[in-house]
């Protein structure tokens, strides 16, 4: 009797397994949830935001302090751009808004200048050279001598110096500049075209002047 039931079992066994294995194999992959692909979109851009705000940073002036500057000339030397501001001057704020936030103007000066912002009337006293260089009381806000001394007495804001490694003035430049007028002037006192043996004249270069700029530059509202 055994024997009987379990060969009737067999086929049926069989049968089962096969149609079983029939399934399987025909089985699709399930597509990916619209939860996952979500997810993975999400991400990318996040990726993509994020090197584009380290990108945008690292096009950014890194302004230094005149004790800074001093110490990082010593160990590697290299031009001087100084800022110098008041906290009153308007047109500071604007030069630092549609000038010093140029990404192509960035570039050119922390290639190759030491860039520092100086408060022409910090009440501080700075060894120098030296040499004490105290504020002195006196008009509107007073002045410190440092700032004087590199502005030549000229008290006017905003005025930008430019020095070499030694600290000797290469050239002022005074008052709001916009890009298209300070993009050209920097690139010919960064490449040293100012040195009476580069033999070059900036006016003819401003003219002659090639930006690396892919779009024109547009002023910030």
């Amino acid at each position: 009797m055994n024997t009987i039931k379990i060969k009737l079992f067999l086929p049926m066994l069989f049968t089962v397994l096969a149609i079983s294995c029939f399934a399987t194999g025909n089985t699709k992959p399930k597509p990916k949830s619209k939860t996952t692909t979500t997810t993975t979109a999400k991400l990318v851009k996040t990726e993509t935001t994020t090197v584009a705000k380290i990108e945008t940073a690292e096009k950014k002036i890194k302004w230094l302090t005149w004790e800074q500057m001093v110490k990082l000339n010593e160990k590697n030397p290299k031009k001087i751009f100084i800022d110098f501001y008041t906290s009153w001057c308007g047109w500071c704020k604007v030069m630092d808004k549609n000038t010093f936030e140029d990404t192509i103007v960035a570039e050119i000066m922390m290639k190759d200048f030491y860039c520092v912002k100086f408060d022409a009337e910090r009440k501080d006293t700075i060894t120098f050279l030296n040499k004490q260089w105290p504020w002195i009381a006196g008009g509107r806000g007073g002045y410190h001598t440092l700032a004087a001394y590199f502005m030549q007495n000229q008290l006017s804001y905003p005025t930008f110096c430019v020095l070499t490694s030694k600290f000797e003035l290469i050239s002022p430049l005074k008052g709001y500049i916009a890009v298209p007028q300070f993009e050209p002037t920097i690139s010919f006192l960064a490449q040293d075209f100012w040195m009476p043996s580069k033999n070059k004249n900036i006016e003819t270069y401003k003219q002659e002047y090639k930006s690396p700029r892919t779009t024109p530059w547009v002023q910030p509202q």
